[in-house]
């Protein structure tokens, strides 16, 4: 009586596992939606071929048009152009501290989306954080361009202006 007990247990016990492993390897649906309802405008950056953000600006156009399916893969690829470009592509000139933290933002706020489960695609949260890369690089690029437009200006003008050397008599004590 008490094997036949024994193997009732064993028999229902290996069949809900067999049950629960079947039901874990489903794939994920994600419904296609679209996460921007109108076109986000983006700021541009005056793009040449020595600006190392071309490539990330191109890949930002893109993201209204993709649809959920290709969204993580673009994530993924955005995210790996912005890691790439490092304080030391940007132009001397804008090597200064407000516009690196300023990107610095942007590659946080892109972190967030490019590392969320395709699950949680659906999520309001999730749609928040889109519009929060958008608002982070068109704050990074308005600052960007302002700097940039001072500091071509500080090109023009510094020539123009003439310092006459300080000599050591003009000195003054202290």
């Amino acid at each position: 009586m008490k094997r036949i007990f024994i193997l009732f247990f064993a028999i229902m016990t290996s069949c809900s596992q067999s049950e629960q492993q079947t039901n874990s390897a489903e794939p994920i649906v994600v419904e296609n939606r679209v996460f921007f309802d109108n076109k986000p405008q983006l700021t541009s950056i005056p793009l040449g071929e020595e600006q190392p953000f071309t490539s990330l600006f191109a890949q930002l156009e893109e993201l209204p048009n993709v649809d959920t399916n290709s969204l993580q893969q673009l994530l993924e690829s955005i995210g790996d152009e912005a890691d790439r470009i490092s304080e030391k592509k940007f132009p001397d000139q804008l090597r200064i501290p407000q516009l690196l933290s300023r990107y610095k933002v942007f590659q946080t706020r892109l972190g967030i989306v490019r590392y969320t489960n395709p699950a949680q695609y659906a999520n309001s949260t999730f749609v928040k954080s889109m519009d929060d890369v958008v608002i982070s690089w068109n704050i990074f690029a308005d600052h960007y361009n302002r700097f940039s437009t001072t500091a071509d200006q500080a090109q023009v003008l510094a020539p123009q202006i003439d310092k006459p050397p300080i000599r050591y008599k003009d000195r003054k004590r202290l």
